[in-house]
């Protein structure tokens, strides 16, 4: 099987630079300066324990891939770019009857999205960090692995290919699980990812838990009541610290999370719109209102559009603006 990453940042890099160290096929489609970068000096794939220098195929189109019926797709794209890459998927020529995507992505929105174009859908639960700041260099910076994840059928299920895409993820030094409710486990992450945006606004100032406990009181109740399957956060937690690594920065490398690097990065896009907007939507439809989401996808989507740095507002301010009329 040759893995075809879509979507080549902190996450999407690591896999497939881990994959590729380990003996499997490996292609990154990513951003035309990821890529150049890539193509010119290889990847840079930064560990606690190495640092690789890999020779990895990259393009910046799935166009620019000879398919084979034995590829295998890993959407690793923000979920603000999943429909957009499901189309350049298609138009790219790649059976749908036959070609598995993998989607190994925030929120919940995404299988069902690829679902609507694919025949076989996956959903992976990512439990580890990547780091992409700078062009042809990414970090995971997880010590003893590279890091947790759970792959199963969506929207459940086990199968062969599952199985065997967990057999090469173990291979590639990452402690993986198969699971047959994978999606009730990407319900919890998401809960967990709503503190991505806050992390974003404010950049780790002012009192984030009082903030996110009401964020996230609000999802559980749109869940629940819409029947959207999640575990509890304390079950998966126990069980990711179970079996991950422990994360070991670099002294001179900062993260508070995939939103605050788009943030830093300046990319004028952020996937609050798939996270705390997928709870403002839920919440909508339920009857349930979401200030605090709200306020999340509001602040963050203007920030990002503006091009601004993180920090903008402590977690205290964007609170007092969630318990009044709103931004």
């Amino acid at each position: 099987m040759r893995y075809i990453i879509y979507g080549a940042g902190g996450i999407g890099s690591s896999i497939g630079g881990h994959l590729l160290r380990t003996g499997h096929q490996s292609i990154l489609i990513g951003r035309p300066g990821h890529v150049n970068a890539i193509n010119q000096s290889g990847l840079t794939l930064n560990t606690p324990q190495d640092s690789y220098n890999l020779k990895i195929p990259a393009v910046t189109s799935p166009d620019e891939v000879e398919w084979s019926p034995d590829d295998i797709v890993m959407l690793c794209v923000k979920s603000q770019d999943t429909e957009e890459a499901l189309r350049a998927l298609i138009a790219a020529g790649p059976d749908p009857t036959r070609i598995p995507v993998f989607c190994a992505q925030n929120s919940i929105t995404n299988e069902p999205e690829a679902a609507r174009y694919f025949d076989q859908v996956y959903g992976v639960m990512v439990g580890f960090t990547g780091i992409y700041l700078e062009d042809g260099i990414v970090y995971n910076p997880v010590e003893g692995n590279a890091g947790y994840v759970e792959v199963g059928l969506y929207p459940s299920g086990i199968d062969e290919l599952a199985k065997q895409v967990v057999s090469d993820l173990r291979a590639a030094s990452f402690a993986v699980n198969e699971s047959s409710s994978v999606m009730s486990s990407k319900g919890a992450k998401m809960i967990g990812n709503l503190g991505n945006a806050l992390s974003a606004i404010c950049d780790g100032k002012g009192d984030v838990n009082r903030f996110m406990e009401r964020a996230r009181e609000e999802a559980r109740q749109c869940f629940t009541t819409a029947g959207i399957p999640f575990e509890e956060r304390s079950e998966l937690s126990a069980r990711t610290k179970a079996v991950r690594g422990v994360n070991r920065l670099p002294e001179n490398v900062r993260n508070l999370g995939s939103s605050w690097q788009s943030l830093v990065r300046k990319q004028g896009s952020i996937e609050t719109d798939f996270l705390n907007g997928e709870i403002v939507r839920l919440g909508k439809s339920v009857g349930i209102e979401t200030p605090f989401n709200r306020t999340l996808q509001l602040l963050a989507s203007e920030m990002a559009r503006d091009g601004e740095e993180p920090g903008k507002y402590t977690a205290d301010e964007v609170y007092a603006i969630a318990t009044s009329t709103g931004p």
